[in-house]
């Protein structure tokens, strides 16, 4: 019952204004929790990126690291080749230095060699008869030679069909000997021997290698 004079009190619900703040607290937290998710997403594509990435990059490093090794082992194969080649050639001119005065001994040896001056000759009027005319040959010989070497060169002559040669003594002459016929000439003294130096050098190589091959020899 309301007193005369007195102010009059409006009822207010209480329900729809607490469900109204229920709504938004419950819109708010819709919305926090559907921020939270879309930045969790953002973050795992940014991880997964950042992941791809770093992957792409280690990949990168690891071919760049690779290829260097690759570089350097190439580099360092060729240095040991070429210190290799350079120690082969210094061996090689080492040991030709040394092989040319035993060659030139060796040639002074089989000279002095009755056996094998005899075999010398016998291969070098072969070789003559094969490449120049059996007639009008001058055979010049070591001024030393005695009338029994004269006599057994003529047997040789003569052996190979070749008559009426001249021998002459040559002074200048002390190890083999030189047949000239028409205007050829076939010698066989050392420095005619060995002029091919280039030629004579290779087969040395040739034989110092097969030398020093391993296993040669073995069995």
């Amino acid at each position: 019952m309301n007193v005369p004079g007195s102010p009059v009190s409006p009822a207010a619900p209480a329900a729809p204004a607490d469900a109204l703040v229920e709504e938004i607290r419950r819109q708010a937290a819709a919305q926090r929790q559907a921020i939270l998710e879309a930045a969790e997403r953002e973050a795992a594509e940014i991880r997964a990126r950042a992941r791809d990435k770093a992957r792409r990059q280690l990949r990168r490093a690891l071919e760049e690291l690779r290829a260097a090794g690759r570089q350097r082992v190439r580099a360092l194969r060729a240095e040991l080749e070429t210190e290799a080649r350079r120690r082969a050639s210094g061996h090689a001119l080492d040991s030709l230095a040394a092989a040319w005065p035993m060659l030139e001994a060796a040639l002074a040896r089989r000279w002095q060699d009755p056996k094998a001056r005899r075999r010398w000759l016998e291969a070098q009027l072969a070789l003559a008869r094969a490449r120049l005319p059996a007639a009008s040959w001058l055979l010049r010989h070591p001024a030393e030679w005695g009338e029994p070497d004269r006599d057994a060169l003529d047997a040789l002559l003569a052996a190979r069909g070749v008559s009426g040669a001249g021998l002459r003594a040559d002074p200048g002459l002390a190890i083999g000997l030189v047949v000239e016929a028409d205007g050829a000439r076939l010698d066989s003294a050392p420095q005619a021997l060995l002029a091919d130096r280039a030629t004579i050098e290779a087969e040395l190589l040739a034989a110092v290698r097969t030398a020093e091959r391993p296993g040669r020899g073995d069995g």
